[in-house]
C-alpha cells in the first residue's frame, strides 16, 4: 500500500513540475490562455500535496499539542484570508468601473483559496477524537463562515455583485459549517 501512495505522490509532483515548466514556456511565447490552464493545473497539484502533508502531519503528530499547533497555524492563515476580504472590499468601494471589478476578482480568488483551506480542515472533525482539537476546528470554521456571511451582506448592501461569494457561503452551509456556534457545543 505504501508503494501505491508513494507512486501517487510522485505522480502529483511530476504533474506539478511538468505543468509549471510548460506554462513558463508558453508564457514566454505569449500563449497566455494555454499558460493559464497549465498554471491552474499546477496549482491544483500543489493544493493536493498540501492536503497530503496536512493529513500526514495530523496523523503522525507525536501529541495533541502538536496537532493543536498545526490547527492554529492553519487558523491564522484563514484569518489572513478573512482580513484580505475586508481589505479588498474597502479598496473596491473607493473605485468604479474596471478597477473595481479587478479588486472584486482578487477578492473572489482569495475566497476560493480560503475555501480550499477549509476543505482541508473539515476531514479532521471526523478523524480527530480529542474534543479540544475538534472544538478549536469548529470555532475556526465558525469564525470563517461568519466572515463570509458578513462579506456577502456587505456586498449586497453596497451593490457589488459577486456570485462567487454567495457560492462559497452556500458551500459552507452545505458542509454544515454554521455561522454561529450552537449553544451546547
Amino acid at each position: 500500500m505504501e508503494s501505491s501512495e508513494l507512486k501517487s505522490t510522485r505522480a502529483i509532483l511530476d504533474r506539478f513540475k511538468k505543468a509549471t515548466e510548460e506554462a513558463s514556456e508558453l508564457l514566454r511565447n505569449q500563449e497566455y490562455q494555454q499558460a493559464m490552464a497549465l498554471y491552474y493545473d499546477a496549482s491544483r497539484s500543489a493544493d493536493e500535496m498540501c492536503e497530503r502533508f496536512i493529513k500526514l502531519l495530523m496523523k503522525t503528530a507525536p501529541s495533541n499539542a502538536h496537532r493543536i499547533l498545526l490547527v492554529e497555524v492553519l487558523s491564522w492563515r484563514l484569518r489572513y484570508y478573512t482580513t484580505q476580504y475586508d481589505y479588498h472590499l474597502a479598496v473596491a468601494q473607493t473605485l468604479s468601473g474596471l478597477p473595481r471589478e479587478e479588486w472584486i476578482a482578487r477578492l473572489e480568488t482569495i475566497l476560493v483559496l480560503s475555501q480550499s483551506l477549509v476543505a482541508k480542515l473539515l476531514p479532521f472533525l471526523k478523524d480527530v477524537t480529542d474534543p479540544g482539537i475538534t472544538g478549536r476546528i469548529r470555532q475556526v470554521l465558525t469564525d470563517w463562515v461568519s466572515g463570509i456571511h458578513d462579506l456577502v451582506a456587505n456586498l449586497r448592501v453596497w451593490g457589488i455583485p459577486s456570485a462567487q461569494a454567495a457560492q462559497v457561503l452556500e458551500w459552507a452551509f452545505d458542509n454544515s459549517i454554521e455561522a454561529h456556534p450552537l449553544e451546547d457545543e
